[in-house]
């Protein structure tokens, strides 16, 4: 059988879902190479798609949606939540830049649902750019980016050098799980916590409003710096993969495994979560002692650009050269196949491209081309939801119960050391505290008062810790019924 001949039938032989996959891999190329894209830096994850989309699929899988209503903001996800242009001249600033075709940019009175904040927050978390270099984090090695060595920068093109020397990326980054609680991050928890407390105790509606938009834009950006590591030349120590020209003009470089994400999926097109992943503690999601966390799941599962098995001799006892221990390739390779034209696929147990290898010349390489890295794509982005829709959950996680008879009592539980605050909405939407106390670790009965004799809603209040030492935002509502 002739060369041609072989390859007409291996065309033949693909299933409608490889062929139509193989006909999104050429168009994608075509695309990245192509000069259609304006330029500019790529640095993660599409902030304007991909995580906006990443962030609107975990809202609408969480308990975001129920909690919002609860709280007095009926519309829930698509409630209209003001920020007033003067209160956030830079935040509203910096939102002018994106397309308002993307769903995260309000109108000029700075009023938008509360989704889109959400996936404002997702936008705005590499602003300023330098921001994105502290959205990598290795477990192996327990640190965040790195520029390549001087070496390695060297082997790179001119037009690369030249434009990574316009980028002024710092020589480290603050590993992702640290720079979520980093006080040098405007959207880290403690923004969030604060934001959110305060869109259950401010008195007015528009204060309230301000106040959860503002904790929605944290929220989304903290979503955001999780969603990052789940690229995986973010977690392997592959800073090399962020310098690959995409097409669009001299500084348009970045992943091409990030990008084709962005051209495949969009932000209506991401999918929704496999799963929704629980976890004790912020940092879990993350990374964890038990290999759980997100960075952990797919550092060990794919390889990325620069950390495949080295080139190696095509002999049957020959063993490939790992650049990390996982994932691992099976002991003996198909150099049979391997020598054909397109070579061989390395597959993980769910039957996703790994990797590609072929023989040329008695030895055999490894690579990563755009068809492989689509399969990727497509089983990384469900997990990578799974994790967000998780740690919104989590950062929402405090429920508190508000009996209301002669006396109104509210309880709750798995609560550290802290105190409460109790309120009570007029017909106008003011609120007005009731009263306000201390709560022991471990408490349950949290506190009891006269029931109003007037409002339409009693909300309770209470921060402190959960029984990890998590800072916890607990909160509870129930309507005034006469």
């Amino acid at each position: 059988m002739s060369a041609g001949t072989a390859r007409a039938t291996v065309r033949a032989s693909l299933t409608p879902r490889r062929r139509r996959r193989r006909a999104l891999a050429a168009a994608l190329g075509a695309a990245l190479l192509g000069t259609a894209l304006a330029p500019r830096p790529a640095r993660a994850w599409e902030a304007a798609t991909t995580h906006a989309g990443l962030a609107e699929q975990a809202a609408l899988a969480s308990r975001l949606h129920k909690r919002l209503v609860s709280l007095g903001f009926t519309g829930g996800l698509f409630e209209p939540l003001t920020i007033p242009p003067a209160d956030a001249p830079a935040l509203l600033g910096a939102l002018r830049l994106v397309s308002p075709t993307h769903g995260a940019v309000p109108d000029a009175r700075g009023r938008q649902a509360a989704l889109g904040w959400l996936a404002a927050g997702a936008v705005l978390a590499d602003v300023p750019a330098a921001h994105g270099a502290n959205h990598f984090f290795d477990p192996l090695t327990g640190r965040g980016w790195q520029m390549p060595e001087r070496g390695a920068i060297d082997r790179l093109s001119d037009a690369v050098r030249g434009a990574l020397g316009r980028a002024a990326l710092p020589a480290r980054g603050v590993p992702a799980p640290d720079w979520i609680i980093s006080r040098d991050n405007p959207f880290n928890l403690d923004a969030f916590a604060s934001q959110y407390a305060k869109a259950v105790s401010a008195p007015t509606p528009g204060e309230r409003s301000r106040h959860m938009a503002a904790a929605l834009v944290a929220a989304g950006a903290i979503l955001h710096t999780l969603g990052d590591l789940g690229s995986p030349s973010r977690v392997r120590g592959d800073a090399l993969a962020h310098f690959e020209p995409l097409g669009g003009g001299p500084d348009d470089l970045g992943s091409r495994f990030e990008r084709i994400a962005a051209l495949a999926h969009g932000r209506l097109g991401i999918p929704g979560p496999s799963r929704v992943i629980t976890r004790a503690r912020l940092r879990d999601y993350f990374t964890a002692k038990d290999g759980t966390g997100l960075a952990d799941l797919v550092a060990r599962s794919y390889y990325s650009p620069n950390t495949l098995p080295a080139p190696m001799r095509a002999s049957s006892d020959a063993t490939p050269v790992l650049a990390r221990p996982t994932p691992a390739p099976p002991r003996r390779l198909n150099l049979m196949a391997a020598s054909r034209d397109e070579g061989s696929v390395l597959r993980d147990v769910k039957g996703t491209c790994l990797a590609r290898y072929r023989v040329e010349h008695n030895v055999v390489a490894f690579s990563i081309d755009d068809e492989c890295m689509l399969e990727q794509v497509d089983a990384l982005l469900p997990e990578v939801v799974a994790y967000e829709t998780g740690l919104l959950d989590f950062l929402l996680r405090g429920e508190l119960q508000i009996n209301i008879g002669g006396e109104l009592a509210v309880s709750g539980k798995g609560l550290g050391a802290g105190s409460i605050e109790v309120f009570v909405d007029d017909d106008r939407g003011v609120r007005t505290k009731l009263t306000t106390a201390a709560v022991a670790a471990g408490a349950e009965a949290l506190v009891r008062v006269a029931a109003p004799a007037a409002g339409v809603r009693v909300i309770a209040l209470y921060r402190g810790t959960d029984p990890s030492g998590e800072p916890l935002i607990a909160v509870g509502a129930m309507p005034l019924t006469r």
